[in-house]
């Protein structure tokens, strides 16, 4: 089943910290896997995971700025990424379940 990028970028990042706290991963090694999360969005945007406090952040020309990352809904038959506001998927026309968005 596929997974929409953010939110797999984000479960990554929990198994990186906790590996981290448990001494399992040093901070080099952390602050370098955290980095690899990096994700682009559709419209090409690059955005990171902070390795301090698990923040998005959005490169805006030679700056990174907080902020939220777009979501998608991932198809769970054919795994096409649909806007949030879409219930049945563009691709294949199979039901989206809603997933609460962030606080």
């Amino acid at each position: 089943m596929a997974v929409e990028p953010f939110a797999d970028a984000e479960l990554r990042y929990l198994e990186l910290a906790a590996a981290r706290k448990s001494g399992r991963l040093d901070h080099r090694a952390f602050r370098s896997a955290v980095r690899a999360l990096a994700v682009k969005d559709g419209e090409g945007r690059e955005w990171i995971l902070g390795p301090e406090d698990g923040q998005w952040h959005r490169r805006e020309h030679d700056r990174w700025i907080t902020a939220n990352p777009p979501r998608r809904l991932v198809c769970p038959q054919c795994g096409y990424h649909n806007l949030t506001r879409h219930s049945f998927c563009v691709e294949c026309g199979a039901g989206l379940a809603r997933q609460p968005e962030p606080s």
